[in-house]
Order: structure tokens, then sequence, then C-alpha cells
């Protein structure tokens, strides 16, 4: 039997569930063909970096890129490309974790011990703060275009749309919706950047490193802890990417239910390809249109001491745009607005989850059962939507919302990046395996990221006390 097309999606909830239709069939010799790496396949192929990317381009890009632009101009400029140069590798090994083993990172982290699932349970629900953040911003985003509903229903609406798409399509609307979000978007970005632009010398110079402005150190630690996105991400990215059956994944749930797999000498080299190709397309627009939506921010609200905050911060974004191009282009900019913090809501609400219920099940194997991993999912979900609806209104501040949350996600990160490096280091045992390892100059990074970004947590802490 030849398979080129076939799809063996999963029937449970998260990344551990196994495949019924799998298991029911019969036992057969199945050869696995090279995937395709033409544009229709790459874009097929996408998923996984785009929700990744999707994580993060709305509220880092829409609420911390204008703010650091029109509170101090082009000084944060040069935190974008740093920040994500230092946190590429956790993103890429997660996912390259899942392609060559065929299994969630998190079964990496299981093998350092249970203290991870113990951190990145209590880090989910610490995650509260950034999910009522995230809907704050798209609310008021929303509340631009329609001002007779407050910000605060809008960010409640927000939190039980996502969870009602969620609970109807799972990953398959996930993946449509990102895929729309990022596509609105960037175009909407290039758009009215390439209308009219601050010339580069404005803001090219300024991309050399620089110590904070005296009283920015929130600010200075919410776009590392933000850009490109939080690293707790890198897990969500993995466990996206079994169910998206990319690379071994699908090698391994075949040979789980008895099937005998073979695999053109070309399957794994053009999987590895288009997943290169997902990560950093999406990486690439991701650093893209935030550091335009800083250097417009700066360009258009600092000269006039516009600073977004409250409720009034989608009109304020969008002003960066009317008041240069006309009143015309405000559709185009809320609508690549809401989409990208919409997604952003979204992608989170599914991601955490998951890593919420992957946790739990490894802390507690009795509750690994499809019915128990279902109301695990969904009961972090509706635990979120209450929690989060008590912040939005108890804190309809959007902007100071999601800046405590990002400096809270830049404290996570280096024990994040550093179980990422183990997963790599430690389970890339056999010769086929080892054969997918890193290079030294993307290994090094990995480690320069790991430590700069203790660095760089160590630095806040500090500065925050003493200031």
């Amino acid at each position: 039997m030849t398979d080129t097309n076939a799809d063996y999606k999963d029937f449970g909830r998260g990344a551990g569930a196994t495949d019924a239709s799998v298991v029911h069939q019969k036992s057969e010799s199945i050869h696995l063909e090279a995937p395709g790496t033409g544009v229709a396949d790459t874009w097929r192929a996408m998923g996984p970096g785009v929700a990744a990317a999707m994580t993060g381009i709305g509220a880092s890009h829409i609420i911390h890129g204008p703010t650091a632009g029109a509170t101090y101009g082009y000084a944060f400029l040069w935190i974008i490309p740093v920040a994500y140069l230092l946190k590429y590798a956790c993103f890429e090994f997660a996912q390259r974790y899942t392609m060559v083993k065929g299994e969630s990172v998190m079964e990496a982290y299981g093998r350092v011990g249970r203290w991870p699932f113990w951190y990145l349970g209590f880090q989910s629900l610490a995650n509260t703060l950034g999910i009522a953040g995230r809907a704050l911003g798209c609310g008021a985003m929303l509340y631009a275009a329609f001002p007779f509903i407050p910000l605060e229903y809008w960010a409640l609406f927000i939190l039980v749309f996502s969870v009602g798409i969620l609970w109807l399509g799972q990953y398959d609307a996930l993946e449509k919706v990102v895929k729309l979000a990022i596509i609105i978007f960037a175009l909407s970005t290039f758009f009215a950047f390439a209308l009219q632009s601050p010339p580069p010398g404005d803001y090219l110079g300024r991309l050399m490193p620089s110590l904070a402005p005296a009283g920015a150190m929130i600010l200075f630690g919410a776009m590392f802890g933000y850009f490109p996105t939080t690293t707790e991400v890198s897990p969500m990215q993995s466990n996206w990417a079994v169910d998206k059956q990319s690379g071994m994944v699908k090698v391994r749930k075949l040979r789980e239910a008895g099937h005998t797999v073979t695999m053109d000498k070309n399957y794994m080299k053009n999987s590895m390809l288009l997943f290169k190709r997902d990560m950093n397309i999406s990486y690439i627009v991701s650093m893209v249109t935030g550091m335009i939506f800083l250097i417009i921010g700066a360009a258009v609200l600092n000269p006039i001491g516009l600073v977004p905050k409250g409720s009034e911060m989608g009109a304020t974004i969008a002003k960066i745009y009317t008041d240069t191009f006309g009143a015309w282009i405000f559709p185009f900019i809320i609508a690549g607005g809401i989409a990208a913090l919409f997604s952003t809501v979204f992608t989170y609400f599914d991601g955490q989850a998951r890593v919420f219920e992957e946790c739990a099940v490894r802390l507690r194997k009795n509750l690994d059962t499809p019915e128990k991993r279902k109301m695990l999912y969904r009961g972090f979900q509706v635990l979120w939507v209450v929690t989060g609806a008590l912040i939005i209104f108890g804190l309809p501040r959007p902007v100071l919302v999601v800046q405590i949350a990002s400096v809270l996600a830049l404290l996570f990160s280096p024990v994040i990046y550093w179980l990422n490096i183990r997963a790599i280091k430690d389970n890339f045992n056999d010769e086929f395996e080892r054969s997918f390892l890193p290079g030294p100059i993307l290994m090094g990074l990995a480690w320069v990221g790991t430590v700069g970004m203790a660095v760089i947590s160590l630095y806040v802490l500090t500065m925050m006390v003493v200031g």
C-alpha cells in the first residue's frame, strides 16, 4: 500500500492522543512519499509556525510597538531584532524535536523530572493576566470601530467567542483562523507603511543596543518578554506540530498502530525543509511588522505626545494611519489589528490549555483518558474566561495589563529555553536522530539566548527594585 496524501488525524485531546481510525485498521505495509516543496505545498504545510507567530504578533506589535515608539521614539527599536535573534532557537528546537522524535517536546520535559510540569502548570495559571490583556487589546480595536459597546464587553465577547470556535473545530479551526489573520494583518501593515514612511536614516541608526531610558524598565522588560512571543509558546508549537502530523509524527502513529512503515529517501529532508519555511517565513513577517509599528508610532505619535492607553488605545493606534493617509484607511487598520489581536487570544486559548492538560496528565496518570483530557482542556478555558473577565472588569487598562503579563513571561523564559536545549541534546540518540541535531552555530545561539534572557530578567528585576 502506498500513501502520499493520507492525514491520520487525532481524535482525542492532547499531544498524546492516539488515532482511533488507525488503531482499528488492519495492519498493512505503508510507504510514505516525500511531501512536495512547491509554493502550494509550503502553504499547506504552514501552521505551527504561523500559530506560534500569531500568539505574539498582536499584543507585542500592536500594543508594545506603538507604545514604545510614542513614548521613547526610536530608542527601543533595537530590542525587536535582538529579541527575535535571542529566542529563535527556543522555538526552532521545540518543533525540531517533534519533527524528529514524532512526539511532543513535553515528553522530553518529563525525562528531566516532574518539576517542569509543576513549573509550566503554574505558568499556565499565571498567564491569566496575559489572556485578559490580549482580550482587552482586541476589545479596544473593536471599541474604536463600534464605540456603542463598552470596551469591557467587547473583551469578554472575544474570550467567549474564542472558546466557542475551539470547541467546535479545534486545530483545523485554529489553523484556518491564524493563516487568514496573518495575511490581513501583514497586508494592512505593509500597505500603510509603503504609502508613507519616515526616511530610513531616521531609524536605522537606532538598531545599536542602548540602555533603557529612566522609568522605562517595565516596557523594556515587556518587549523582551513578548517579542517575538513568549517562550512558553514553544511547547504549544510542538503540540500543534503533533496535530499537524509533521515529520515523524505520522510515521510513529502508524507504527504504534501496528503498520509496517517505510519512507521515501527524501521524506524527512522535505519535511524538515517545510518546517523551516513555516517557521522562518512567519518569524520574518512577524519581526518586520513589529518594527513597522514601532517606527510609525515614533514618527506619528511621539511628536504630538500621544501614547496608546485605556479604552482609546485602538483609536490612538488607528490615528497613526488616519492622520497620515486620511480617514479612508481606518477600516483597513482596524481590521488588521482585530485580526492580529483576536488570533493572539485564540491561539493562546488553545495552546495554553493543551500545555496545562499535558502537565496535569503527566502529574496524575489517572487523568490520562480521552474524557478527562477533554474535561481538563475545556475546564482550563472556562477558568480563563471567568478569571479573565474579573481582570477585564477590575482593571480595564489593556496596555498596563499586557505590560505586566509580558514582564512575567520574561521571567519564565530562561527555564523553558533550557528545557528545549536539554530535549534536543539528551534525546536524539540513534544515528537517524543525530543526523538532525542542530549545527554548532544554532546550538551556540541557543545557549547565548538562554543566558541572555536570564541576564535580561535579572537586570529588569534589579532595576525595578532599585528604581
